[in-house]
């Protein structure tokens, strides 16, 4: 099954955000939630890890696009003009 993996610094803030997600997960009707693990210490530096596994519940691709409405909207890039066909000397 596929997991996430959530990881920080602060364990209590990993694990409050770890609680969000699930409950979010749980009441979202095209997703299964598996096991969600115990804290996990981190291998260097201080925090934990926890690890959710989930599944999408559907019989047909659907695609999902989650947007913040806390943050600016990043800026929208154009990309060059393509060249006029000059070429270098070989």
């Amino acid at each position: 099954m596929p997991q996430i993996r959530l990881m920080g610094s602060d364990s209590d803030d990993v694990q409050r955000t770890a609680d969000a997600v699930v409950r979010a997960l749980r009441a979202w009707p095209e997703t299964r939630v598996g096991d969600v693990s115990n804290p996990v210490p981190n291998r260097r530096g201080s925090g934990c890890r926890i690890y959710i596994e989930v599944l999408a519940d559907v019989a047909d691709h659907v695609e999902v696009t989650v947007e913040r409405d806390d943050q600016e909207q990043p800026v929208v890039r154009r990309a060059l003009p393509a060249g006029r066909g000059r070429r270098l000397p070989r």
